[in-house]
């Protein structure tokens, strides 16, 4: 969370600086020619978009996998979780480039059903139960981003660093007997690249779709008692699209 914060800060300190002359704030003003150029005053914009993410994080998938043989389950692998996106954008006047700041989040789960037995103390079989062992997985990246426009089209690129924090948690259902839930976090850092068409609805609204390529690896995964598991890692770079609507820029 400290870095999260440190990197949060940094950003609003590159707004700060600048944060007297917002009168084009969250608006286009119609000025088409100069829009892919440069502008005389800061512009803000906001978006937000979902969609896929196509991954393969080896070990995680090699979990699944033994999972599937040992319960006797046929839970597919995670190749594409869903991804949502909120992103806010700075542009500072006079440059032809902008600053960003994304918060995403990726998750899935898997799930798999077995039937346990019950004994007694002699260890005489006293009947079944249907239980279900759950697993999610859940990384949230934020990226700090500097990007641009490419000239006369509505096309914005950008290229960032990632810091991403994990969230990995077991729940094992006994049915009626009982429930336990065990959760491990993780951090990683990495890169992202990403290329964004904008469709204008409004002047200042657009809809928009988005291409990215993420390379980031999760590890320093501990339990909630704080021991390092040196056996957990996961690998998040792939391919996302995305489809959202922002608002400004």
């Amino acid at each position: 969370m400290k870095k999260i914060f440190f990197l949060s800060v940094f950003f609003v300190s590159a707004i700060y600086a600048q944060v007297e002359e917002r009168d084009t704030l969250f608006s286009r003003t119609g000025e088409v020619d100069t829009l892919f150029a440069v502008v005389p005053t800061p512009v803000f914009s906001i978006g937000m978009s979902g969609g896929v993410t196509l991954i393969n994080p080896v070990v995680i998938n090699d979990q699944i996998e033994f999972n599937n043989s040992t319960f006797d389950n046929n839970e597919t692998p995670i190749r594409s979780p869903a991804q949502w996106t909120l992103w806010f954008a700075f542009r500072p006047k006079n440059l032809p480039t902008y600053l960003s700041l994304r918060g995403e989040m990726i998750t899935a789960s898997r799930t798999f059903a077995y039937e346990g037995i019950v004994t007694d103390n002699s260890g005489a079989t006293t009947g079944t139960f249907n239980g279900k062992a759950t697993t999610r997985y859940s990384v949230y990246p934020v990226s700090i981003n500097s990007g641009g426009f490419i000239p006369k089209t509505l096309i914005k690129f950008e290229v960032g660093f990632v810091y991403a924090f994990a969230k990995f948690t077991d729940e094992t259902d006994l049915g009626s007997y009982s429930t336990s839930e065990n959760s491990y976090e993780g951090e990683g850092y990495g890169f992202r690249a990403m290329v964004q068409q904008v469709m204008p609805i409004l002047p200042s609204v657009g809809l928009t779709i988005e291409f990215g390529y993420r390379y980031l690896h999760l590890d320093e995964f501990r339990d909630s008692r704080g021991r390092l598991l040196n056996t957990i890692e996961a690998n998040y770079n792939g391919v996302s699209m995305l489809l959202g609507i922002s608002y400004g820029l």
